[in-house]
């Protein structure tokens, strides 16, 4: 004989241990096989199964015979339930692997000419952690700490801005800057450069970062009336109008470092010497850091 009961507006919605209960007991002929399915004791199964019960205001099992049944009520939530817990499982999973995915990818973004002092070092992390996957994305300085901010990198790399407060800056080396000429060119012969010897010249600089804004305010403050300098996107572009003797390259030791030209002159500039400041940024006030992200930027931190 079948009870059903009212339900209870009060009464808690069913719990996933309960409906993995209501699962098992659905597939086994007892309930004490059941309950050794999912590792429980019988009296605790059948108690979860007489709070579903509760819960749901109907009798799910006929207990009459000694083979458990279900009842048609039971019969009826009985494709409901295993689809539930069957959508549970599998956004455990999705989830677990997107956890697992992003706890093993570290995002690095960085201005172009600092990638290569980066570089070592991931290889180096790399090689002691294999499951890590660096995502690495260059970029101007000046969307560094947005890229941080918004949560798009982990780890930047870049020129060194008053950053936000929430982010936690640290200065790792000066990146000086040089000129470029050719072999022929008058400036090749100075023992010593003055940024006033450039009053002359027909410059070119790169049009990425904020190197012309340096320049521009260096060449002002030493009383040098500047042209318009040529502004370039890349390296290899530069040191074709410098080869010729159609311009003046001003470019960072990064820059050279990236890539020599062993036709060309690089002459340090003093007074006033003139050097950009590179920094590495991560977010500050956030608690969620990744555990490999953290010991990478520990990394970076002791050794640059």
């Amino acid at each position: 004989m079948t009870h059903v009961f009212q339900p209870q507006r009060s009464a808690p919605i069913p719990t996933l241990r309960q409906l993995s209960c209501f699962k098992q007991a659905a597939e086994h002929p007892t309930f004490t096989q059941a309950a050794e399915s999912l590792e429980m004791s019988q009296p605790a199964f059948s108690s979860a199964i007489r709070e579903l019960e509760i819960t749901l205001g109907a009798t799910l099992f006929d207990r009459s015979m000694r083979r458990v049944r279900l009842t048609p009520a039971g019969e009826s939530v009985r494709a409901q339930v295993s689809w539930m817990i069957a959508t549970f499982d599998q956004g455990m999973d999705d989830m677990l692997q997107r956890l697992q995915h992003r706890s093993h990818v570290i995002r690095i973004h960085c201005i172009p000419s600092a990638l290569q002092w980066i570089a070592p070092y991931m290889a180096k992390f790399q090689a002691h952690y294999p499951e890590v996957q660096f995502q690495m994305d260059d970029m101007h300085s000046d969307t560094l700490a947005q890229s941080i901010t918004q949560g798009d990198a982990d780890i930047a790399v870049g020129l060194h801005f008053d950053t936000p407060a929430h982010i936690d800056s640290r200065l790792i080396a000066t990146d000086e800057i040089l000129v470029a000429v050719s072999e022929r060119h008058p400036l090749a012969q100075h023992a010593k450069l003055y940024w006033r010897d450039l009053k002359d010249q027909s410059l070119v600089v790169l049009r990425r970062g904020s190197t012309y804004e340096m320049i521009a305010a260096t060449l002002q403050a030493q009383g040098v009336n500047m042209n318009t300098p040529q502004n370039l996107w890349s390296i290899e572009s530069l040191y074709a109008v410098v080869h010729n003797d159609l311009k003046v390259g001003v470019i960072s030791s990064l820059n050279k470092q990236a890539l020599v030209d062993p036709q060309l002159c690089y002459l340090p500039v003093s007074r006033p010497h003139l050097a950009r400041k590179i920094c590495l940024m991560k977010h500050g006030q956030r608690a969620d850091t990744p555990l490999l992200v953290q010991s990478f930027w520990d990394l970076l931190c002791d050794t640059l």
